[in-house]
């Protein structure tokens, strides 16, 4: 038996994922206060994370805060290829499966045999960040030449069919647009945000131009944009050179298209001897998954007809580049969540979970930040060195342990996560802090009675840690802003 996961699964699974942020809940947690290596205090080896249980679990003890990723957090994006001169640039074609040789001769770039059009380099982003798709490449003598113009510089092709083409005799058809806000968040070195539109925006919109564009694909659905000309042959159009317009492709007692659409219109240009050099689509015509060409009047020519989706292409912008990108941006600011997030510690894992629940419920958390510590009251106005960052403190009475996320004097909350780290052959590791029980921690000076025991705003372990990333120390502050970006693919 032999069977494929399609394209399509990839981008339908980001889609989903991405829509179901509308009623499920995926936050931001930020964790591990503590050294990677605890009995040296130093951080000279991250480890890499590992998809087991262990590491889970370990993510989870070692959470501090979370924040809630809003659907304006993330985006669908593709490989972010900017369009550059001198570049051989390969073409959408129907029939990429693992045997044509690519063209795309980028930097670093050995040849290749793409299996999938998310792995042909014919999607480009132009200066304006505008996304291009390449239909046809400039050819002298049967050689692939490189691109020399922008396809923002080409001229338009037919009527309102989204296709230009350049003077180095490049055809490109116009797919998206980026606006400001878009790049400025979700752009980065190697991806680019891409989005298809729903819903028609206002005309001063940045997407209006991606909105009219896809309508003009849907006019098109299963197109033909492209007929290579193979062999050129001799004797067509009455062995004169020049060119010839044909209106009704289906029809056409000179120059006919054998398929199963309609539409299809073309400009022919003959060589010397009436040789076909070239054909210019000026209608892709719509309904076509076969098409063969039958010329009269001639020999030797052989072609090679493109189809396009039969949804149209360009109409699903997303589909069409087969975007498998999840793009999350998350920023952090300070103190977050009225002190929820730390400002007096560092941190050295990023997690994304999915639907975590509240403290002590099954109700799935919906509030913008969560503190995931045990805060614990005691004296007010203690020096910092009473309860140091990272320091053990231990129950006298419950010998339960914990590790000191932070201290503020002016409340006298005292801010721990408990760890297996500390608690490991701990007799009091199953214990929880008892009120009034002195607390000290090893390395401080402090000895207080507890006062006041608060559970973390988040259940543990509840809800899927669905990414983890384990990073060198980030410290925080008050006026701190970090610009958090995860990628993940599909």
């Amino acid at each position: 038996m032999a069977a494929i996961i399609r394209d399509t699964f990839k981008t339908t699974a980001l889609l989903n994922f991405v829509n179901s942020l509308n009623t499920d809940s995926l936050y931001l947690g930020i964790g591990r206060s503590q050294p990677w290596d605890l009995v040296s205090d130093l951080d000279t080896t991250v480890p890499l994370p590992e998809n087991t249980l262990t590491d889970i679990n370990a993510d989870w003890e070692d959470m501090l805060s979370l924040k809630k990723v809003v659907s304006s957090d993330v985006y669908t994006g593709i490989f972010k290829e900017m369009w550059q001169a001198n570049v051989k640039y390969d073409t959408w074609r129907h029939d990429w499966n693992g045997s044509i040789t690519a063209v795309y001769n980028g930097p670093n770039q050995a040849p290749t045999t793409p299996t999938s059009l998310g792995d042909v380099k014919c999607f480009v982003i132009t200066s304006n960040f505008s996304i291009y798709v390449c239909l046809k490449q400039g050819v002298v003598n049967g050689i692939v030449q490189p691109s020399i113009y922008s396809p923002e510089v080409g001229i338009g092709i037919g009527v309102n069919t989204g296709v230009v083409k350049t003077a180095d005799g490049y055809y490109w058809r116009f797919l998206a647009t980026t606006s400001p806000a878009e790049l400025v968040k979700f752009s980065s070195k190697y991806y680019h945000p891409i989005a298809t539109v729903s819903i028609a925006p206002a005309p001063t919109d940045p997407y209006y131009t991606q909105w009219l564009h896809q309508g003009y694909a849907a006019q098109h659905k299963g197109g033909i944009y492209v007929i290579n000309v193979l062999s050129g042959g001799t004797g067509y159009n009455s062995g004169i050179a020049g060119t010839r317009d044909v209106t009704n492709a289906e029809t056409d007692a000179e120059f006919k298209v054998i398929g199963d659409g309609l539409g299809l219109e073309y400009t022919v240009t003959y060589g010397a001897g009436g040789s076909i050099s070239d054909i210019e689509i000026t209608n892709p015509g719509s309904g076509y998954t076969h098409a063969t060409i039958s010329p009269n009047v001639g020999t030797g020519a052989s072609f090679d007809v493109i189809y396009t989706p039969m949804s149209g292409l360009g109409t699903d912008p997303v589909k069409d580049t087969v975007a498998r990108f999840l793009l999350i941006n998350s920023i952090l600011t300070g103190a977050e969540g009225s002190g929820d997030f730390t400002i007096l510690n560092d941190y050295r894992k990023v997690s994304l979970v999915y639907n975590p629940t509240l403290f002590g419920t099954s109700t799935i958390a919906t509030t913008s930040t969560l503190d995931a510590t045990y805060s614990i009251g005691i004296d007010i106005g203690l020096a910092a060195n009473a309860y140091p960052i990272d320091s053990i403190v231990t129950g006298a009475t419950s010998g339960a342990k914990g590790r000191v996320v932070d201290y503020n004097s002016t409340t006298g909350i005292l801010r721990i996560i408990r760890t297996s780290s500390e608690n490991l052959g701990n007799l009091g590791a199953n214990n929880s802090f008892q009120l009034f029980e002195s607390i000290t921690a090893i390395g401080g000076t402090g000895n207080s009675a507890i006062s006041s025991i608060g559970d973390p705003e988040v259940q543990t372990h509840s809800g899927d840690i669905i990414y983890s990333e384990y990073r060198t120390p980030i410290t925080r502050s008050e006026l701190q802003v970090e610009n958090l970006n995860i990628i993940i693919k599909y």
